[in-house]
C-alpha cells in the first residue's frame, strides 16, 4: 500500500468514529438503545439487514473462492437474495407484529423460559465467536497489506468496533451501516464495472476464465454441484427468516416498513454480489499468478484476488478505499452482534422491575464493551494459533449448532401445535444429527455404493455439506413435526395466554397509536455525513493520475454525495415530529 491509501484508510477510520459520536445521543433509553424504540425507517433497516450479513471474508476468502471456482460463489449470496425475498412476502411483517425488541423474546413467547435460556446461552457465545473471527480475517488482511504488526492492528480494529456498539446502541449502528453500504457499493460498483469493461464484457470473462467457469475445478460430477446450489439457497433461506435473526425486522416503524426492509436487502444481494466478484474472475481470466503477487499470504494468497485487481489495474488511492470498504463490512456485523448481544442480556438475563432506565442503559454499554473486549482477546488468541484453521472450525461449529437452532426458530412462527419442549428437543436432536454427520458420514465411500469412480477433494466436501444439511431438514425439521403428535394444551394458564397472544398479534395489524414517530433527523443527519465524506473523496480526483483515474474516483465521489443529497431531500418529504400521532410505545 502506498502512503495515500493509508491516509486514505485513516481518514475513513476518524470519519466513522465522527460519524458514531454524531448519533450517540439518540438512544434515550433502553429500548432506543437494544432496537432503536421500533422507529427506524425502511431504507436504515435495509441497509443493516444487508452489510450484517457478510464480512471482510466476502472479499477476501469469498474472491478466492470465485478466483478459483467461477460462478458457484454467488449461491451463497443469491441465496440471501431468496430468503430476503421470502421475508418480504411472509415473515418480516409477522415478526414485526409480534410487538418484541429482541430475538429471545420471541423464543420466550413460542416455548417458554428453559428453551429460551438454552437459546440465549449458545447465542452469545456463539456470536462472540463469530465476531472474532470476522475481526481476525479483517486484521489479518489489513496487517499483511499494510506491513503493520498484527496486533495493533487488531486492538485498534477491536477498540473502534466496540465504540460505535456502545456509543449510541442501535442508532450508532444503523446509522454507520447505511454510510458503509452507500461506500461499499460505491466502491465496489465502479471497481466491478471497470473490471467488466477490462474483461471484454461477461463472454470474455466465461471464455478466458482458466477451468470451466460454471463448474469451477475438481467438479466433473455437475449433479453434486446442483445439489449444492439447491442445498445452499434452503440453508440461507432458513438462517435469513427463523426468530434468532428476526431482530434486523423489529427495529423498523411497523410491518409494511419491515418488508420494505427485507425487499430493499433481497435487491441488494442480487445486484451486489456479482458486481463484488468481476474483479477476481478477471483476475482468474487473466491468468495472474497470485502467489508470485503476495508470497507473504503464502497459501491463501487467493484470498487477495480482490484486492490485486484494484491494487494493480485501478489508479492510486483506490486501494486505500477498499480497505476501508472491508473494515465496513466487517464493522457492521461485529457492531450489530455486540449491540444483539447487548440487547439479548438486558432483556433475557438482567432486566428485573426494580431496574430504572439509566441502569439498564449503564448495563448496556458495560455489556458491549465487555463483549467487544472478549471478542478481541479471542480474535488475538486466534491470530497466535498457527497450526489451526479458525475459519474452517468457525463453520464446523456454526453448522452443528445454528442449524439445528435456526429449524426451530423457524418453524415456532409457522407450526402452532407443538408442545414447549419441541424447542429444546429440536436442538438436542438436531446437536445429534450434526455429530453424525460429521464424524460418521465420509462421502469418499459413496462412489463405491453408486459402482463410479473417487470424488475429488471439493466434490467429497460439497457432497458432505448438502447431505448434512439435508440431514437437518428432514430428520431436525421431521422431528420438530413429529412432536405434534404428543401436543397436549397446556396447563399452566400464563403460557396459554403468551401463546394466544403471541399469535394473535402475529396476524394483528399495528395500530398508529403503536408506531413510533418518524424523525426527519435520521436521513437529514445521515445525508449530511454522506456529502461530507463525498467531499473527503474528492482529493482523489485532484490526485488522480490521468483522466481514467479522474473519472473513476469522481464517481465514487459523486455517487456517495448523491446519495446524501437523495436522503437530505427524502426527509424533507417526511412529516415533522409535531405532526406525527403520539406514540405507543
Amino acid at each position: 500500500m502506498t502512503s495515500l491509501d493509508l491516509a486514505v484508510l485513516a481518514v475513513y477510520v476518524l470519519f466513522i468514529i465522527g460519524a458514531a459520536w454524531c448519533f450517540r445521543r439518540m438512544a434515550s433509553d433502553s429500548s432506543q438503545y437494544i432496537n432503536g424504540g421500533g422507529s427506524m425507517q425502511w431504507w436504515m433497516a435495509g441497509a443493516t439487514a444487508f452489510m450484517t450479513q457478510f464480512s471482510a471474508w466476502t472479499f477476501t476468502g469469498a474472491a478466492g473462492k470465485a478466483y478459483t471456482d467461477g460462478f458457484a460463489v454467488l449461491m451463497l449470496f443469491w441465496g440471501n437474495a431468496l430468503g430476503f425475498f421470502i421475508a418480504s412476502r411472509f415473515f418480516a411483517a409477522r415478526y414485526r407484529k409480534l410487538r418484541v425488541e429482541t430475538s429471545m423474546q420471541v423464543i420466550a413467547l413460542r416455548f417458554g423460559r428453559p428453551t429460551e435460556r438454552l437459546f440465549t446461552w449458545l447465542q452469545l457465545p456463539l456470536s462472540t465467536l463469530s465476531a472474532a473471527v470476522w475481526l481476525n480475517g479483517l486484521a489479518y488482511i489489513i496487517s499483511a497489506m499494510t506491513g503493520l504488526d498484527m496486533l495493533p492492528v487488531l486492538l485498534a480494529t477491536g477498540v473502534v468496533i466496540t465504540f460505535i456498539a456502545s456509543s449510541g446502541g442501535a442508532w450508532t449502528v444503523s446509522a454507520t451501516n447505511v454510510i458503509q453500504l452507500v461506500l461499499i457499493l460505491a466502491i465496489t460498483l465502479v471497481t466491478g464495472g471497470y473490471a467488466l469493461y477490462i474483461g471484454g464484457g461477461p463472454s470474455g470473462i466465461v471464455d478466458q476464465f482458466p477451468v470451466d467457469f460454471w463448474l469451477g475445478r475438481e467438479m466433473n460430477l455437475p449433479g453434486i454441484l446442483a445439489l449444492w446450489m439447491a442445498v445452499i439457497l434452503m440453508q440461507q433461506t432458513v438462517s435469513t427468516n427463523n426468530a434468532i435473526t428476526c431482530y434486523r425486522f423489529l427495529v423498523t416503524r411497523d410491518e409494511r416498513e419491515a418488508q420494505k426492509a427485507a425487499l430493499l436487502a433481497g435487491v441488494l444481494f442480487v445486484i451486489g454480489p456479482v458486481m463484488w466478484f468481476i474483479p477476481p474472475w478477471v483476475a482468474a481470466a487473466k491468468g495472474v499468478d497470485l502467489a508470485a503477487y503476495y508470497p507473504q499470504l503464502g497459501d491463501g494468497a487467493t484470498n487477495a484476488a480482490y484486492l490485486f485487481f484494484v491494487e494493480q489495474m485501478m489508479p492510486a488511492g483506490t486501494l486505500g478505499l477498499t480497505m476501508a470498504a472491508m473494515l465496513a463490512a466487517t464493522i457492521a456485523p461485529m457492531s450489530a452482534a455486540l449491540n444483539r448481544n447487548a440487547g439479548i442480556f438486558i432483556r433475557n438475563v438482567y432486566q428485573r422491575r426494580r431496574h430504572s432506565e439509566h441502569q439498564l442503559m449503564r448495563v448496556g454499554r458495560l455489556f458491549t464493551l465487555f463483549n467487544g473486549l472478549i471478542a478481541t482477546l479471542v480474535a488475538w488468541w486466534m491470530s497466535q494459533q498457527t497450526e489451526l484453521n479458525f475459519f474452517d472450525l468457525v463453520l464446523m461449529i456454526s453448522s452443528m449448532l445454528l442449524l439445528p437452532m435456526s429449524i426451530p426458530a423457524l418453524l415456532a412462527v409457522v407450526v402452532r401445535r407443538t408442545p414447549d419442549w419441541a424447542g429444546w428437543g429440536t436442538v438436542a436432536v438436531g446437536g445429534l444429527v450434526s455429530a453424525v454427520m460429521y464424524l460418521g458420514f465420509d462421502p469418499s465411500h459413496l462412489p463405491t455404493w453408486l459402482g463410479g469412480g473417487s470424488l475429488s477433494v471439493r466434490e467429497a466436501g460439497d457432497l458432505k455439506f448438502a447431505a448434512t444439511v439435508l440431514a437437518h431438514l428432514l430428520v431436525t425439521g421431521g422431528f420438530f413435526f413429529a412432536t405434534g403428535l404428543l401436543y397436549r394444551p397446556l396447563g399452566d394458564p400464563r403460557r396459554r395466554r403468551q401463546l394466544r397472544m403471541m399469535f394473535t398479534n402475529m396476524y394483528r395489524a399495528l395500530q398508529p397509536v403503536e408506531t413510533a414517530r418518524v424523525d426527519p433527523l435520521q436521513a437529514r443527519q445521515l445525508g449530511a455525513l454522506l456529502i461530507t465524506l463525498g467531499a473527503l473523496l474528492l482529493p482523489l480526483v485532484w490526485l488522480a493520475d490521468g483522466p481514467q483515474g479522474l473519472w473513476l474516483h469522481a464517481a465514487i465521489a459523486l455517487t456517495v454525495a448523491g446519495v446524501g443529497q437523495m436522503l437530505r431531500v427524502l426527509a424533507g418529504a417526511h412529516p415533522t415530529v409535531e405532526d406525527e400521532p403520539p406514540p405507543g410505545r
